[in-house]
């Protein structure tokens, strides 16, 4: 897998890299040692080499390579019954593999010990009905029959399936509470990126503050339209990133933060089969918690 990133900014190489994906320092550090980086064409093994606005960096990532302790998260089934499944994905861990390869993903957890989803859905995300950034924590519904997976994706359209976040920003938002109404498309200068562009797919988020720091704010966000990177990219526009997400303009170091302050907390909707109502919550992960305990108020 490549990753391809156009430089807009004389800066270094391994900042631009980390500020325009989810990789970390480590990672980015041993791409680059291990002749894994090119840059206009030519590769290049010093960290620190200054890039030009235009410069093209292309990035060789062997998918096969995730880290083993990934397979070591606890997954919490919340439901299982023929049809679904109510899970809790750890953070840092994708969802699904690319091409059909889901070694060491949450999609690939779940093949092997729910082998009938395999024919479920996307072949490419067997049983997944919404997914979360690697990054991202927290609930999420799977499909294990092919009825269920059709009907919870119409649910998903017509907003049936109410999905709530938990979310640390930057400063305080002016509105206590607002929606922000901004179509996304996929960065043309960067494909790991999603930002707001003119003619781009409609795409809604409610936000309402919880609770103000000195420097941050606790929101509670409902999504009305799932694309990808949405709660980044809007809040990031509004001015006020998540907090530990670097790509989308947060000035966290990732050695107190490691991931996106972003959690999905609760999750409601009729089953699809015998329409009994379902509500599960999530409290906030150890790593989220003490993060926020370690801030002023």
């Amino acid at each position: 897998m490549e990753i391809s990133l156009k430089n807009k900014k004389t800066e270094r190489l391994d900042k631009i890299i980390a500020e325009n994906s989810d990789l970390s320092r480590e990672k980015i550090s041993n791409l680059i040692k291990n002749k894994m980086c090119n840059v206009n064409d030519i590769i290049v093994t010093k960290k620190s080499q200054i890039l030009s606005p235009g410069d093209l960096v292309i990035l060789k990532l062997d998918t096969s390579s995730t880290s083993k302790n990934n397979l070591s998260h606890d997954i919490r089934f919340y439901h299982n019954d023929e049809d679904i499944i109510v899970i809790e994905k750890p953070a840092n861990i994708s969802t699904h593999g690319v091409n059909g390869n889901h070694e060491n993903t949450l999609n690939g957890i779940l093949i092997k010990k729910f082998p009938e989803i395999i024919s479920v859905g996307d072949q490419d995300r067997p049983g997944i009905v919404h997914r979360l950034d690697k990054g991202t924590s927290g609930i999420m519904i799977v499909a294990k029959s092919q009825r269920a997976y059709s009907l919870l994706k119409k649910m998903i359209l017509k907003r049936e399936i109410e999905r709530i976040y938990t979310a640390l920003v930057h400063g305080k938002p002016i509105k206590p509470k607002a929606i922000i109404d901004a179509p996304i498309l996929r960065d043309p200068n960067n494909p790991l990126k999603r930002k707001i562009i003119s003619g781009g797919r409609e795409s809604k988020t409610l936000y309402s503050c919880k609770k103000y720091y000195s420097k941050f704010t606790l929101l509670e966000i409902k999504l009305f339209s799932g694309r990808m990177h949405q709660i980044r990219v809007h809040l990031s526009e509004l001015g006020h990133p998540l907090v530990g997400d670097k790509m989308y303009g947060s000035s966290i170091n990732e050695l107190d933060l490691k991931r996106p302050f972003l959690h999905s907390s609760k999750l409601s909707f009729k089953h699809p089969i015998n329409k009994n109502v379902l509500f599960f919550e999530s409290t906030i992960p150890e790593d989220l918690e003490k993060f926020s305990n370690s801030i002023e108020r």
